[in-house]
């Protein structure tokens, strides 16, 4: 943690190095992750990896009107080859979820997991919002298909235990 408080110290306008800070207060002070995130946009407004990686950062630590900003932003300036689409994609789908777009909500989460299924967390989302709409073996069948593909299978083990009870 000191190299990091030391290098926002010797480049506090640096965005990337903002973001990465704010993912590492995840562990140690996740009550500080919103201030840093926060800062990267303010420090990186036209740029949308740092836009799409805050505003996830942003969403899960209950800055739903920070994060949408940052989504909004990040839409405007994305090529079709954006290299973080399914990231973007899928934050727009917690966000229509969130709103009670149920439809939207639904196509972009799995429109995430179809892209890019090596990121687990992806169908994590997915899976919690079909068993949110009452979906138990939509959800657990997203997570088995996952399964393989997932780089981390932790998040999907724990979440299928939680789900079928075993």
């Amino acid at each position: 943690m000191n190299y990091l408080d030391e290098m926002v110290g010797r480049f506090p306008e640096n965005p990337e190095i903002r973001l990465l800070y704010a993912s590492i207060l995840l562990i140690f002070r996740p009550d500080d992750v919103a201030v840093e995130a926060a800062k990267a946009i303010e420090l990186g407004p036209d740029d949308p990896t740092i836009l799409v990686r805050a505003a996830h950062l942003l969403f899960n630590r209950g800055e739903v009107d920070l994060a949408r900003t940052a989504v909004t932003r990040a839409g405007e300036l994305v090529e079709p080859d954006f290299v973080l689409m399914s990231g973007l994609v899928n934050i727009e789908g917690l966000l229509a979820a969130r709103d009670g777009r149920v439809d939207v909500a639904e196509e972009k989460l799995r429109s995430a997991v179809r892209v890019d299924p090596a990121f687990s967390h992806f169908a994590v989302d997915l899976a919690q919002f079909l068993s949110w709409r009452g979906r138990q073996a939509e959800a657990i069948a997203v997570i088995d298909e996952a399964l393989p593909y997932a780089k981390e299978e932790g998040d999907l083990q724990r979440l299928r235990v939680e789900l079928t009870g075993a």
